[in-house]
This record gives structure tokens, sequence and C-alpha cells, in this order.
């Protein structure tokens, strides 16, 4: 049967082992994630990176060589070489090896995920663009720009130093074009940066988000994310050989670019489309031939792909970004980014004999998380905060997620690190992401909320002379249609007098909330034919949307009655139509 199913395999045409492929890259790690109870800890983002590997060389194909074969008992000579000289007989050669037979002749299976893997994580490095709030990093207060920056720079900083030392100590370690310089500053690229996507994902797990503990980590997280961007076009550049001054120029050059593309070329067509009320389908159209189009320069220019998409997600016009983020989000973090988890998982070659990759990965996870901790916390603690809190920062900001597999597949590709550093670092993000929920669990059992709110003395998140809540200065002569009671402290009564309102960080929603934990564009209230409210949550369509709790009750769209307590990311208000009298509410009630 075994040897049946693999030159059944052997034989299918390319598209249909990629439909193959597909089947098991979704099917395996949701599996996982229900069947072994893993929601509980890991949003389904960890799990897939998880599967990514197991379905690799280093695991898949090591079993299969060593089990699935005719050998009787588990032979390791055979695991540590696993796949690397094609048998009839070898099922991760048919289903994912790069040398599977047809016929006489050789087949890469893997050349189609690798292809689905490129355009999977240029469409996520377009949304982690469109993730870079400009507005918030440009309001951010003292302790999110000195948590976000100097923490982020802090582990940059060590890990560059270790990075020296292991160039010379693991020449293994090294790619074809590594430098002591180039190896150094990768190596501390990978370390330093955080992940933003997942860590709003373990912030919701954690029920922290609407915390203060959850504010400051997004708000630093962001600022700290826009700046491994940056250090990643610098470090590649370099990766490209010659003197710094014509590695700086090179990355100038393909920068400049895209930039140029996305500002001067595409951007004012889209603004006219949008003046002109063009249908949504050319904007999206337009908007992924930009993402394509500034991906191909960086990559024409020897940067990477990935960096074109992040320019393009960073300065399209924010209507743009906004609406195909809400587009694209689901469909490349559900069903493309898979692919580049298996895609990354190919790549991890290893043996589980080889004392490398364990002690790369020993050092590069202590580094990990105790840089990201001494950076961040010392950072928060300068700012004012308490000890738990700012460990617990720490804690939350050394996650690497998506974010560091990303880093590291584009230094493996140009060349920068080798297999062997490539699958240890793969390892220690996997561990890092992992690590945040159950020590964030034990330090709300040890410290409660010290943790979650701070000890009462830290300086503000955003730094901005607003109010919380507020409305555009604009007079308007319109009926009130509905009122929004706030606390005091946020912003008091707000009256609704536009039928289709919305309700966001934006500096252009109707009602402006100034706190971190909303969303640029988080809800719209309409006016129905009936004369009832219906709030919509806008981010309901993303992969890991920011929730809207009616009641206490998470809810997507509802038809709001006379009383409704509506929370948007931990800013709460009461919805009132204009024929109710208000009713006072204490601060505590928010």
């Amino acid at each position: 049967m075994y040897e049946g199913i693999v030159h059944f395999l052997q034989e299918l045409k390319p598209p249909y082992i990629l439909l193959v492929q597909a089947s098991i890259i979704v099917a395996f790690p949701y599996f996982l994630w229900r069947s072994l109870g893993l929601e509980r800890w890991f949003p389904l983002g960890v799990v897939q990176i998880f599967a990514g590997v197991l379905l690799g060389p280093g695991v898949f194909g090591a079993l299969d060589a060593a089990l699935l074969n005719p050998a009787p008992h588990f032979d390791p000579t055979k695991a540590a070489n696993a796949c690397t000289n094609p048998q009839a007989r070898e099922l991760f050669n048919a289903l994912f090896g790069a040398t599977c037979y047809h016929g006489d002749q050789v087949v890469n299976r893997a050349v189609g995920i690798a292809s689905v893997a490129t355009i999977a994580v240029c469409l996520f490095g377009f949304l982690a663009g469109t993730d870079a709030d400009k507005e918030l990093i440009r309001k951010s207060g003292k302790t999110v720009l000195s948590i976000g920056l100097f923490g982020m720079l802090f582990g940059w900083a060590v890990a560059i130093f270790a990075g020296y030392f292991l160039f010379y100590a693991f020449p293994e370690a090294r790619g074809a074009n590594a430098t002591a310089f180039n190896f150094s500053i990768a190596y501390g690229l990978v370390i330093a940066v955080s992940a933003l996507p997942v860590l709003a994902v373990i912030l919701r797990g954690l029920d922290i988000t609407r915390r203060r503990i959850g504010a400051v980590a997004l708000a630093s997280a962001s600022i700290a994310d826009t700046m491994m961007w940056l250090g990643l076009g610098l470090v590649v550049a370099l990766a490209l050989g010659g003197n710094l001054a014509t590695a700086l120029a090179k990355a100038a050059a393909g920068g400049l670019l895209s930039v140029g593309f996305v500002v001067f070329v595409a951007s004012p067509y889209l603004n006219r489309l949008i003046r002109n009320e063009a249908q949504e389908s050319a904007i999206i159209t337009l908007t992924a031939l930009t993402i394509f189009v500034a991906s191909a320069i960086t990559g024409i220019t020897e940067l990477h792909p990935v960096l074109g998409a992040f320019i393009a997600g960073f300065f399209l016009p924010d209507k743009v970004r906004e609406m195909a983020a809400h587009r694209f989000d689901q469909v490349a973090t559900l069903v493309l980014m898979p692919f580049f988890f298996l895609n990354t998982g190919l790549n991890t070659e290893f043996s589980v004999f080889d004392p490398n990759v364990w002690l790369l990965f020993g050092i590069s996870t202590v580094l990990c998380v105790g840089g990201k901790m001494i950076g961040h916390g010392v950072a928060a603690r300068m700012s004012g905060e308490g000890w738990p809190f700012s460990m617990a920062v720490g804690l939350l900001l050394q996650t690497k997620g998506l974010m560091g597999l990303i880093v590291i597949v584009v230094f493996l590709e140009k060349e920068v690190v080798s297999k062997l550093m490539f699958s240890a670092a793969v390892f220690m993000c996997m561990f890092s992401t992992g690590l945040a929920t159950p020590a964030m669990r034990a330090m709300f059992r040890v410290f409660g909320d010290r943790v979650k709110e701070g000890d009462g003395v830290g300086a503000p998140i955003l730094a901005s002379a607003d109010p919380v809540v507020s409305t555009p200065d604009e007079p308007t002569t319109e009926p009130v249609l509905a009122r929004l009671e706030f606390a005091d402290t946020h912003g008091g009564i707000i009256e609704v007098t536009s039928p289709r309102t919305v309700i966001g960080r934006h500096s252009d929603a109707n009602i402006r909330v100034n706190d971190v934990r909303v969303s640029r564009h988080h809800a719209l209230l309409v006016l129905g034919d009936g004369g009832t409210f219906e709030i919509h949550n806008q981010m309901a369509d993303r992969a890991e949307p920011n929730p809207i709790l009616i009641n206490g009750e998470i809810r997507e769209h509802a038809v709001l009655r006379d009383g409704d307590r509506v929370s948007l990311g931990g800013v709460s208000f009461t919805f009132r139509y204009a024929g109710a009298a208000p009713v006072p509410m204490s601060r505590e009630a928010i």
C-alpha cells in the first residue's frame, strides 16, 4: 500500500500535486490545533509554523526514511541522511521533495510551494505596512517611544556583539555571502525583531487587549516593527557585497525607486479613482498591481520583494491601504501563508543528532528572551513603570512569530546564513512565540493587576492634546439622532447627527477615539429604515479581528437598543437614542 501511494503521487502532474500539497498544508495544522487542544495556548498561526517544520525533511523526511521504508525499526543513520538519495519508496520526496521521480525524469515537487510562498510573503509584507500606523507613531508618548525604540536597539546591539563571536565560533552557521559585518548585523536583527500581528492575537487570548499592558505592548511593537523594516533593508543591501558606501547606494536606489513609484505614480491615480467613486474592484486590482510592481523593483535591485510590498502598504493613501488590507488579509493569512510556512519547513534541514543546531538554538533563545526583556523592560522602568509591568512588556515584545521567520528567510535567500543557522533560528522563533502565553499567565498569578495596569505612575501612552473622544470641529445644524455616553475621563456625551457615523482612532473618523486599543476605523453606526441604529464591526473581515462587545458579548453587527453597553477594544460607552434621558455613570462603570 505504501509503495502504491508513492507511485500514485509520483505520477501526478504539477498542478494536481500542488492541490494535494495545499490540502495537507491547510488541514494538518488545523487538525493539530483542534485535536490537541492547542487553541487554548497558541494562535493558529503559531501551530502553522510548527506544522511547516514537522512536514519538512528534518522530521517527516527523516521519519519516512527511517520508519516507512522497508526497514523494520527506526534507523538513525537513515534518518540523518533522509531524502538525499531518492528511492521509489520515499513518500516525502513524492510529496514535497526537490528530487521526485516522474518516470525517468527527476521533478522538483517544491517549486510550486516556493512560488506561492513568494506571493504570500509579499502580501503579508503589504499587510505589515498597512498595520504600521503613522498617526499612532506620531502621537506616541514617552513610554511607548522609549520602550519601542530603545528596547529594539538594545536587543539589536547585544545580538550584533554575540553574532560577531558566533561567526568565528560556528563557521557552519555562515552563508556563502556572509562576512563578519553583515552576519553580525543580520543575526542581531533576527534576535531584535518583534511580531506585531501575532502579538495582537496573544493579547486577545490572554484577555488583556483592553488593559494598559496591552495598549503599551501594541503601540511599542508598532514602533519596533517600523525600525525593523528599515534595518532589514540595510542588512539586505550589505549582503550584496562590496563596501559600505556601495551597499548603501544600492539600498537607496532600490528603496527610492519603489517609494517613488508608489508615491508619485500609483498614489495619485488611486486618489483620482477614489474621488471619482470608481468601483472597488478597480481600486483593489490596481492596488495589487502596485504591490507586485513595488516588490519587483526591490527584487530586481537585489534587495528583497517583501521590502517593496511593505513600502506599498506604508505609503499608499490611507483609504486605499485600509480597503486593500480588509480584502487581502484573510486570503493571505489563512490560505497563502501556510505555503510560506511549509516552504520554511522544507528549508529547515537539520539532524536531531547534530549538537550545533541545539547549541545555536539555546544561545539565540537566551539572547532573544533576555535581551528583549532587559532592553524593553529597563526602558519601561525608566519611564516610570513598575518592575512587574516592565518585565511583562519585555516578555510580550520578545515574541517573534511570523516576522522573525520572514527576516531569517530573507537572510537565507541572500546566503548570509546557512541552513544550519536558519534551522536554529526557526526553532528560536517558535519557542519565543510559544513562551509568551504561559509565562504571562504565571506572572498574572504572582503579580495580578500590577502586570495588567502597572503601578499607576507611568507616563501617558499617547502624547496628544486632543481629548480621548472627540468629534470634528465643524458646527452642524443636523438633528441629534443618538448619544454615546462615555465617562468624563473619556469624553463625556458625544452626539450622533449623521445616519452613517464611523467611530475609530483615525483623524478622519466621525467620532475619534484617541486610544491605541481602538482600530483606525473600528465601528460603523448606520440608521436603518425603522429608525433604529445598527453597529457593524469594520474589522470583522480581518483574519484576527478587533472585536466589538455588546453587553459583554462579541458581535460582528447588532441592532442597538437604548441603554446597550458597547466596548471597542476596551473603550466603552452606553448607547442612547435621542429621545432617551442620559443616565449618569461612575468612572468604574467604564
